[in-house]
């Protein structure tokens, strides 16, 4: 899987009062910067993507669609430290609960050495906010920002966002393993509609539930 996948974690909280649930989803483009078969394949899982995130107080729901009908679902329930993890794919539905409370994520090194410039005159519109760029260079990505800082979703508490990028992303890219990633923010709303459903622990009729790693 593509490190990448999960670029949107670091990112930072703001000083204005945090969204208390709200719904964002990510349109995910891939393009491959040479013709190797391996690069081939992954931008091919990587087009036509999506990540949605599901949020509320002590809940989230996040959900990552590849191409392929690869779908892969997390919801955590910060009340009872657990989690439900569920894979859908042609290979089958499986579901594999934990007794842990955050995501098994991939994250972005960032060192003394890591440099952030930020350009609030290089500005752009995405669903309605304006933005500005942020450039994060560290030791092992290049990762361009666009942030607004006309709200703020604080999403901390589920390791999803860190302290070092200013501003809330609707857009960002990076390159990573020979393969050239942008996320862009499709869609947005502050409130949710069945949300004992959206953040429900019970395994959905269909999977099969598999033991968790020992």
């Amino acid at each position: 899987m593509i490190k990448l996948v999960f670029l949107f974690l670091c990112l930072s909280p703001l000083v204005l009062e945090a969204q208390k649930e709200g719904y964002l989803q990510y349109s995910i483009s891939a393009n491959a910067l040479d013709t190797s078969l391996e690069v081939r394949q992954k931008v091919g899982l990587m087009r036509n993507s999506s990540l949605k995130i599901y949020f509320a107080e002590k809940f989230a729901r996040v959900e990552f669609k590849m191409a392929g009908n690869y779908n892969v679902t997390t919801i955590l329930d910060k009340t009872k430290s657990k989690s439900l993890n569920l894979m859908d794919s042609p290979m089958g539905k499986f579901a594999k609960r934990s007794n842990t409370d955050e995501l098994q994520t991939v994250p972005i090194k960032v060192d003394s050495t890591s440099q952030i410039d930020v350009f609030k005159n290089e500005k752009k519109t995405i669903l309605g906010f304006e933005c500005y760029k942020v450039i994060l260079t560290s030791t092992e990505f290049k990762i361009q920002y666009w942030c607004t800082n006309d709200f703020e979703i604080d999403l901390s508490e589920y390791k999803l966002t860190n302290d070092f990028i200013p501003g809330f992303p609707m857009e960002f890219s990076a390159i990573s393993e020979g393969v050239q990633l942008r996320y862009k923010a499709s869609n947005l709303l502050f409130s949710l509609e069945k949300k004992e459903s959206l953040f429900s622990l019970e395994v959905p009729v269909g999977y099969t539930v598999v033991a968790p790693d020992e």
